[in-house]
């Protein structure tokens, strides 16, 4: 049973340790994100699974771990285990083990391919609200909306994306997981709009419930649209 949704975007500027200069332009979404995992567990949950866009679909364990070495700095991060298991290397495990690191309850990620289809995310999400059963479980989805305009002139106008982040901007805002489900994957992917299969995976797993939302941010500080939000059962 999902208890609690938060999302939050992936930039790995999200750490002060490698932000350097930038680290005063990210504060604002670094803070929103320590808000919403605050968020995501103060209704007590049993476990927190992560869901976030990878090199192949997979399913992480408490043992596996990664490190932010490819970045610039190494950096381990892990889901609260011995780091016994495997290594991970994709970008929303390794932000996302970094916001969990003091949360004190098992965490789990599971890992979609950004080019999924739409259905293939809706069978993912579902097949987690089915294994969840009666647990209580929050859901911490990563994913960045539009990065194309990162491509062109700092600050330039590009309509086709504004577009699609005010439309992610307001499912969000609204907690409305049906405005998830009908984002375009080729639109998406044709704005490096990462964070599409996860948000569909997110639409599968909470089916017609009803969603209390708030949105914590919502920025390009670094030319790619971050949103950060938490969601609530109504």
């Amino acid at each position: 049973m999902i208890v609690s949704v938060a999302a939050c975007p992936q930039p790995p500027l999200l750490l002060p340790e490698l932000a350097t200069g930038a680290a005063a332009d990210l504060a604002p979404v670094r803070a929103a994100c320590a808000s919403a995992v605050r968020e995501l567990v103060r209704q007590p949950v049993e476990q927190v699974l992560v869901v976030g866009a990878g090199a192949r679909a997979d399913s992480w364990g408490p043992n596996d771990h990664g490190s932010f070495a490819r970045y610039g700095r190494e950096l381990p991060v892990d889901f609260g285990g011995d780091r016994s298991g495997r290594t991970f290397g994709d970008l929303s495990l390794l932000v996302a083990a970094r916001l969990l690191a003091d949360v004190p309850v098992p965490r789990l990620a599971v890992t979609v391919p950004a080019t999924a289809s739409t259905d293939e995310c809706l069978a993912t999400g579902r097949r987690i609200a089915a294994d969840s059963g009666n647990r209580p479980i929050g859901l911490l989805v990563m994913g960045d909306a539009a990065a194309r305009r990162a491509l062109a002139e700092p600050g330039a106008v590009d309509a086709e994306a504004d577009e699609f982040d005010a439309a992610v901007r307001e499912a969000f805002a609204a907690g409305d997981p049906a405005a998830l489900r009908a984002l375009d994957p080729d639109r998406a992917r044709a704005l490096s709009a990462v964070g599409r299969a996860p948000w569909q995976v997110l639409a599968g797993a909470l089916a017609e419930q009803r969603w209390a939302a708030r949105l914590h941010y919502a920025g390009a500080p670094a030319e790619v649209t971050y949103l950060v939000a938490t969601w609530r059962p109504r």
